[in-house]
């Protein structure tokens, strides 16, 4: 790692020989910019899915437990994910990834919202959990260490996310080169309390929806998810910083062509993950392990979701982005990102509405109203978040030490 002072924004050659200077200004979003606005848009979007979601709650209150906590973990992914992109940063080190660093960034402080986010799915735990309503009646306070537990996520996550973003965005006005030093030294840590406070989370929050199955694989498949989803959402919002000329050239095709690399290997790595298991659960046919892929599989309609995930979401961008001309050219590398965000929300359906809809997939009117209206609920008010704290900082680390590496990046 260099940890000379960057006193001075740096100058670096781009692609194609074109030469941009770095100055913290040249990497605002400029006032009359779409992306601007998108925080606005956000907020609306956000405020409708309210709406919508306060009316499938008068409807029928369980299935709007289980769709908001479906918008939740969509959120959720979208925070670990990005967190772990920026961990990982720090954690080797990098050089190339600093001008793309920023877009996963503002992702992770978003995460300021989380507990705000949390509070509908804690309010309906006795809808959710088939477990606790027996605990309220043997026990006197049964809900103590689980909201013990769930503070305990959610204070990692905001020291995490507080950290990494307030220092990497101080550095733009101080240039000093300790700020990088720092996140360095707290990055092993800090992929530590990640990794617990991940697993942990998903047995709580997420397995424990069907007390009676167990994987010891379940955690990391959020965690594939989530880093797979992060790399997709750093792809298609640093594409449009470049469309939109914000990043002046800093974030070229070397960038996207690893940014694409990485899009892959996690695309085959939650797939591996996802067939472990289900191989593993499979092979042995122990009844209290079999249970999750029997509620997905004895019905036609869930059935059809569960061959449908492993074809449109893996085996369709594996042959887009094999070759390395997919990878370099944008609109493939755009193409095949929005394809993972798109099936990650099929995913997220599928990982908790089987549990509202067990003979199969049931599609009415308020069933549809309830579960878009919160998963827009959740989306757009962290979104508007994200965004919204974009307007206030450069979407690149300008003074970053490492900038200057990161700008004369060439893939080997």
């Amino acid at each position: 790692m260099e940890n000379e002072a960057v006193t001075n924004p740096a100058r670096g050659p781009l692609a194609g020989g074109e030469t941009e200077a770095t100055s913290e200004g040249d990497y605002r979003v400029p006032h009359d910019s779409a992306w601007a606005r998108a925080w606005k848009v956000s907020a609306g979007v956000g405020g409708l899915g309210v709406l919508c979601a306060i009316a499938g709650y008068g409807v029928d209150p369980r299935r709007f437990a289980f769709a908001y906590l479906m918008g939740f973990l969509t959120v959720l992914t979208m925070v670990l994910g990005s967190t772990f992109f920026v961990l990982l940063q720090h954690l080797t080190g990098a050089g190339w990834s600093v001008t793309v660093r920023r877009a996963s960034e503002f992702f992770v402080a978003g995460a300021v919202i989380l507990p705000v986010l949390a509070l509908p799915n804690l309010l309906s735990l006795g809808e959710l959990y088939p477990w606790w309503h027996e605990r309220m009646r043997r026990l006197d306070h049964p809900s103590a260490f689980f909201f013990l537990r769930a503070a305990i996520y959610l204070l990692v996550w905001l020291w995490m996310s507080t950290r990494l973003f307030r220092h990497s965005t101080h550095q733009d006005e101080s240039g000093d080169p300790g700020l990088t030093v720092q996140l360095q030294r707290m990055a092993p840590l800090a992929t530590l309390s990640f990794a617990f406070s991940l697993n942990f989370a998903a047995f709580d929050w997420f397995m424990s929806l069907e007390p009676d199955w167990y994987s010891t694989l379940f955690g990391v498949r959020l965690f594939a998810t989530s880093a797979l989803l992060s790399f997709a959402l750093n792809i298609l919002v640093t594409l449009g910083f470049s469309r939109a000329g914000i990043s002046k050239g800093a974030i070229h095709v070397e960038h996207f062509h690893d940014l694409g690399k990485l899009l892959f290997g996690f695309l085959v790595f939650w797939a591996y993950i996802s067939f472990s298991e289900f191989f593993l659960i499979w092979y042995a046919a122990i009844p209290g392990e079999t249970v999750y892929f029997h509620r997905r599989w004895d019905s036609e309609s869930w059935r059809a979701l569960s061959i449908s995930l492993v074809v449109v979401k893996f085996i369709l961008p594996f042959f887009l982005l094999l070759s390395r001309h997919a990878k370099r050219n944008p609109r493939l590398l755009g193409l095949s990102a929005a394809w993972v965000v798109a099936l990650h929300l099929v995913e997220m359906y599928y990982w908790v509405m089987p549990y509202v809809q067990e003979g199969g997939i049931a599609l009415s009117f308020a069933g549809v109203v309830t579960d878009l209206g919160c998963v827009l609920a959740c989306v757009g008010l962290y979104l508007a978040v994200v965004f919204r704290r974009m307007l206030n900082h450069p979407v690149i680390p300008v003074r970053d030490p490492r900038l200057q590496r990161a700008l004369q990046f060439v893939n080997a």
